[in-house]
């Protein structure tokens, strides 16, 4: 599927570039079924889709 504006197809990983490469030091919170809250940024995300994806 291509976008429609974009010079590129919208996958997953292409969204996940472009998160650590502008926006890598935000940072992400959100809350786990368990109750907890978790804090994380775009860089630790796709560090660890990479490693999932070897």
């Amino acid at each position: 599927m291509r976008g429609l504006m974009q010079e590129w197809p919208l996958l997953v990983h292409t969204f996940i570039d472009h998160a650590n490469i502008h926006h890598g030091e935000r940072e992400i919170v959100t809350r786990r079924v368990e109750g907890d809250i978790h804090r994380t940024n775009y860089s630790e995300i796709y560090s660890r889709a990479k490693r999932f994806s070897k």
